[in-house]
């Protein structure tokens, strides 16, 4: 077993001195396909299926399995060709020229051209959905025979790391299956369609979808670059899976993987069980208590400094200990560790009670009763523990945090208005792509509000600026000292508890093998990066 992954014996010697116990959770029908190689993933999200919709990291999982991309990230976050087998950048770094590979068949056995390729960024383009924002720079794309040509507006620094959001539909397919909509003469743009079937050329096929229960996927034989040694045939992913779930059946042998956040009793017991293995998916993925700073009385930036000032990291951190090993690590503001802007040199915020006190103080509710509602996602559970945290040591400053817990689609739909956002909201937020531009635009620029990643609706008209500038600046150290400031200047509006980094204890079964799980060196370092199944191996 790899040093990235807990040792059984860690694992058990930390619940052995924890005397912990373990509930036990509803059953579900998880069952493996007959005579076939079957991945059953366990999921706490729902996942969407058309892919220039979502944001989310089930959707992401989808996309990058369905659906193929001119690039990919590669392990260690370099960019890799895929259906473009090489480009070209014109010196001003406007124009981007891509020569699309022969031979790449969509799932209906049509062929993929660069005419797909337009079609696909005009499509996300004009639906403005999900990572939507990463295309702004470009002010056209247009066919050459086989070449795919962007011109983009201005420079634009992380187009290439844009591109690998930039999943390839079927055109015709997608025009045969048109609705009403409104997007003129292209309808609903295959939305309906979409919502239920997929139209890529991935290594994997849609064979049954439900958004809000399972999908079920078949390995795309003919997919083009080929596939790990014996990879998955079949995988099942079940949404809305919680950990007690996860806790009894998967030493039942009824899940292979897991995708939703394990609380550390959860990880230990599952560590006991025979055929268990635990990874690390280590990934530049922050949880915060994102605070609503358009909803008094958050809207006073003190009231914000106080509430970050008052929280107890040191407490935070031994609810995030499993064993001795970590699920997170402390952060140092907006920007995670190893990606450009990031700052070793920023002091972590620590919990200070007088200093909380004092900001309390100078804010225009000083003297007041205040009041807050607070929101978790009530699939992992170990929220609740960092909101009941929360509560109690803003009791200490006089305030009263009312929690609730709900689903994920209603946490998303809480997103869309100032209105409808809680005080505070508990979310993880990470990179889209490769670049630090796909975190920080998607949650601080005031044209991409409206999302969970921006439930804090910060709309600062300098920060905006700088989000621009970084985009327009083609230097990396300049880049790099561009971010490194922005970071201090969202830090200091206390738009977030900025809580930790997260390192995501997986579990999968022992015959699975998942590179980016076992091995840092293979972890691609972006939202579900490593859960694609053609780099997957099912032992028989």
């Amino acid at each position: 077993m790899s040093n990235f992954m807990l040792t059984r014996r860690q694992l058990l010697a930390g619940t052995a001195s924890a005397g912990i116990t373990f509930g036990v959770g509803p059953t579900m029908p998880f069952a493996a396909a007959a005579d076939k190689r079957t991945l059953r993933l366990a999921d706490g999200n729902i996942g969407q299926a058309d892919p220039h919709k979502p944001v989310d990291f089930p959707g992401s999982i989808l996309m990058f399995n369905l659906y193929d991309f001119l690039v990919r990230p590669a392990p260690g976050g370099e960019i890799e060709p895929s259906v473009a087998e090489s480009w070209e950048i014109s010196e001003d770094g406007k124009v981007y020229a891509f020569t699309i590979r022969d031979g790449i068949k969509f799932h209906d056995g049509s062929p993929l051209t660069a005419e797909d390729v337009v079609f696909s960024a005009n499509r996300m383009i004009t639906m403005k959905r999900g990572f939507s924002f990463l295309l702004a720079a470009v002010e056209k794309a247009e066919q050459d025979g086989n070449k795919v040509i962007f011109r983009l507006r201005e420079p634009f620094s992380p187009f290439l790391a844009a591109l690998v959001r930039l999943a390839i539909v079927n055109k015709k397919l997608v025009t045969a299956n048109l609705k009403d909509g409104e997007f003129g003469e292209f309808g609903d743009y295959g939305e309906a369609f979409l919502s239920s079937n997929d139209a890529g050329s991935g290594p994997y096929k849609i064979a049954r979808h439900d958004s809000q229960n399972e999908t079920v996927m078949e390995i795309n034989p003919d997919y083009f670059a080929g596939f790990a040694p014996n990879p998955p045939e079949v995988v099942r992913s079940k949404f809305g899976v919680e950990a007690v779930t996860v806790r009894q059946l998967m030493p039942r042998g009824e899940i292979d993987l897991t995708r939703l956040p394990l609380p550390p009793e959860i990880v230990a017991a599952l560590s006991q069980s025979d055929g268990i293995s635990i990874g690390q998916d280590r990934k530049p993925t922050i949880f915060h208590f994102k605070m609503n700073t358009q909803k008094a009385p958050l809207d006073d930036v003190n009231v914000r400094k106080a509430i970050a000032l008052a929280f107890d990291y040191d407490q935070l951190y031994a609810l995030l200990d499993v064993a001795g090993q970590q699920q997170g690590t402390p952060i140092r503001g907006p920007i995670p560790a190893d990606v450009m802007g990031y700052d070793p040199g920023v002091p972590l915020i620590k919990r200070d009670i007088e200093a909380a006190k004092a900001a309390l103080a100078e804010s225009k509710y000083a003297d007041q009763p205040l009041e807050l509602n607070l929101v978790w996602f009530k699939s992992v559970a170990l929220q609740e523990k960092f909101a009941l945290l929360l509560q109690a040591n803003l009791a200490e400053l006089g305030m009263k945090v009312n929690i609730t817990s709900a689903p994920w689609p209603q946490i998303v739909e809480m997103a869309t208005s100032p209105e409808a956002t809680p005080h505070l909201a508990c979310v993880a937020t990470s990179l889209s792509t490769t670049d630090v531009d796909s975190m920080l635009w998607a949650e601080y620029h005031s044209s991409a509000a409206g999302t969970y990643l921006s439930m804090h609706w910060l709309q600062k008209p300098e920060i905006d600026a700088a989000l621009e500038k970084g985009r327009q600046t083609t230097d990396p150290a300049a880049r790099h000292e561009l971010y490194k400031e922005l970071a201090r200047v969202i830090a200091d509006e206390y738009p977030s508890v900025f809580l930790y980094q997260a390192i995501d204890l997986v579990a999968f079964r022992e015959n699975l093998h998942v590179p980016g799980f076992e091995d840092p060196k293979q972890s691609i370092p972006i939202m579900a990066g490593n859960y694609r199944y053609d780099r997957m191996t099912m032992d028989v």
